[in-house]
């Protein structure tokens, strides 16, 4: 799944800035085409076509997006220092140098005791903690550990919202681009016109509409 995503990711690019080389041709001095600067800031290129009402719908976008990014981070800090304080308080937790997986591990199971010996019935021996002061927990009653796993999960839930988040700007971005790719083509149309022909000694009643751009 994620080599796919790199691809698409790369083709993407590539697609991009193929078309960023064919717009510099069309100038003689340096030039940021409209693609490459909604590409890095949506809006943009809309903007510097003249567009400014798509141009504030695709900024508003990035603004809410991007502060709804911080506030979800910030949610899931504050959850990971109330649950962390939590444990150490009701299960004599130390909580510096922990990964995820402790934090899960002590609110699924009551003790290290109770984790190690349902482990080693499984003859998962990698999981096993070692019985020190570093890795000990013991909480005091269930209700406080059901307590500190629903922090934890919440804090988990807010973090992987604004991993969903961020995947929500890139795609902005990308639609930002293509946008302003589309409205650069249609407004290198200098003219159209519409002929209507009719050929007599073909059928009195044919007639064909020819359009020129």
């Amino acid at each position: 799944m994620v080599s796919k995503k790199i691809i698409i990711i790369f083709f993407f690019f590539h697609l991009v800035f193929s078309q960023e080389l064919n717009l510099d041709k069309n100038f003689e001095k340096p030039f940021i085409s409209p693609v490459l600067k909604s590409l890095i800031l949506p809006g943009w290129g809309e903007y510097s076509l003249g567009h400014k009402k798509r141009a504030r719908i695709m900024a508003l976008s990035e603004s809410v997006i991007f502060f709804s990014i911080l506030g979800s981070y910030s949610n899931a800090n504050k959850f990971e220092q109330n649950y962390k304080s939590y444990a150490a308080e009701h299960a004599n937790v130390i909580t510096t140098g922990k990964n995820r997986q402790y934090w899960i591990d002590i609110g699924n199971y009551f003790s290290i005791d109770q984790f190690n010996e349902e482990h080693l019935r499984w003859r998962d021996f990698t999981a096993i903690y070692e019985k020190d002061n570093n890795w000990n927990w013991l909480w005091d009653n269930d209700e406080n550990r059901k307590y500190f796993e629903k922090m934890r999960i919440k804090g988990d839930t807010w973090k992987l919202r604004g991993s969903f988040l961020i995947g929500a700007m890139v795609l902005n971005h990308i639609v930002s681009a293509i946008d302003a790719l589309y409205l650069f083509r249609i407004s290198n149309i200098k003219d159209l016109d519409i002929i209507p022909t009719h050929d007599p000694f073909i059928n009195n009643y044919n007639l064909s509409i020819n359009l020129y751009f």
